[in-house]
């Protein structure tokens, strides 16, 4: 059984609507996607090659990847065409008193302290 907990990753005022940010926690980059006010939270690797997802592109729920153009669905991490049939890894996000909190494993929290 995998450990995890809730980190606060920022504010959710700074997170503009329909936009994304990159942030690190520990040794994992976390993409937070704020679509329409509701917050989703993805792994910043695109399972096709690998390439970083905060340099493609946002339209509505569909992220797609700057390299490749591979999409997906950002509410559940769904492949949405034929360039990668993977999903995305996605974690689970939930706001207290305005912060952007994200459950990530504990051994990924502290991957940095090690």
């Amino acid at each position: 059984m995998v450990m995890s907990k809730y980190v606060k990753i920022t504010e959710a005022n700074e997170i503009p609507e329909n936009e994304m940010q990159l942030f690190k926690v520990g040794g994992c980059e976390v993409l937070i996607v704020n679509v329409k006010g509701e917050f989703y939270a993805l792994e910043n690797r695109c399972p096709h090659m690998g390439y970083p997802l905060y340099l493609g592109s946002l339209t509505g729920k569909v992220l797609t990847c700057g390299f490749h153009y591979a999409s997906f669905d950002v509410t559940s991490g769904k492949s949405l065409g034929p360039i990668s049939e993977s999903p995305l890894k996605t974690y689970k996000v939930k706001i207290e008193n305005s912060s952007v909190l994200v459950e990530l494993p504990t051994s990924t929290i502290y991957e940095d302290n090690k």
